[in-house]
């Protein structure tokens, strides 16, 4: 199977890559900097634009299956684009990653709404799919580093399952080798339940020491402080955690655990391993 992966280089996109790489799958990978990526030495590139019809056409051609991991652009419209085009080209199977709390009930968010209409667009395609829905990732927690800082955005006072980049990765190959796993939507959580503050002080303790001390900072000066400064990226951060700040983690990971496997990694595995990688680099 030819497999199209969308958002190849991303924090997602890049291990889902990489996994099906290994797994023996052909792969197409599409960015817009995609030729950038350790991967593109040995798996065919197209660098593109998602919203772009014919860029997407170009590089779905020749594909049985298409995988999308995006962030940063209208979900829903780039999905209606592909779908559009998947119908034409004869398509067999589209997977997507969503998130554990997208449902109808939160669609006055935005960005769950896109999402939301994603998932529809995808569902009602009559195209085969796989839906995948996971919660927090341990990879995202570096993002909350800068500049030698450690900064928790908002107040998230619900533990949440958090999850490897990398086992999210291992489950979305498993279900491309699996006929049986299709047209389904499938919540991705980890072993561990875990505040977000206690993950930070973790990831900090193991890979950033000198960080002695978190701070804090509300949504609502965040989002001030992005408006004086016209800092849409800190406008979005801010709207993002005052979601989380009002929504729990959503979902049921028993069919994906059974069907799939159950992710087994913890924080402090998952932390070793980053230690063991930049002591090799």
């Amino acid at each position: 199977m030819k497999v199209l992966v969308i958002g190849a280089t991303g924090l997602l996109g890049k291990p889902v890559a990489e996994t099906l790489k290994k797994e023996g799958f052909d792969l197409r990978l599409f960015s817009r900097s995609v030729s950038k990526s350790k991967l593109g030495t040995d798996s065919e590139c197209v660098d593109g634009d998602v919203m772009n019809a014919s860029d997407l056409a170009n590089a779905m051609r020749g594909c049985e299956a298409i995988h999308i991991s995006i962030s940063n652009v209208d979900e829903a419209i780039v999905a209606e684009l592909i779908v559009r085009e998947a119908k034409k080209q004869n398509v067999k199977l589209i997977s997507y990653i969503s998130g554990c709390t997208v449902c109808e009930q939160n669609r006055w968010f935005n960005l769950i709404d896109s999402k939301f209409r994603a998932e529809q667009a995808i569902v009602s395609s009559g195209i085969p799919y796989l839906i995948f829905r996971p919660t927090w990732f341990f990879d995202s927690l570096g993002l909350m580093i800068h500049n030698g800082k450690a900064t928790l955005l908002g107040k998230l006072d619900s533990p949440y399952h958090w999850v490897s980049a990398n086992e999210l990765a291992r489950m979305v190959a498993a279900a491309y080798s699996k006929s049986e796993v299709r047209n389904k939507t499938l919540f991705v959580f980890g072993p561990q339940k875990m505040l977000m503050k206690d993950a930070l002080e973790k990831y900090c303790s193991k890979l950033h020491p000198e960080i002695k001390k978190i701070s804090k900072t509300p949504t609502g000066v965040l989002k001030f402080i992005g408006t004086i400064t016209r800092n849409n990226q800190l406008k979005n951060a801010a709207s993002l955690f005052s979601y989380f700040e009002k929504v729990n983690e959503m979902g049921d990971p028993s069919e994906a655990n059974f069907l799939l496997g159950k992710p087994e990694t913890t924080l402090e595995q998952w932390l070793n391993s980053r230690c063991s990688s930049q002591t090799a680099d």
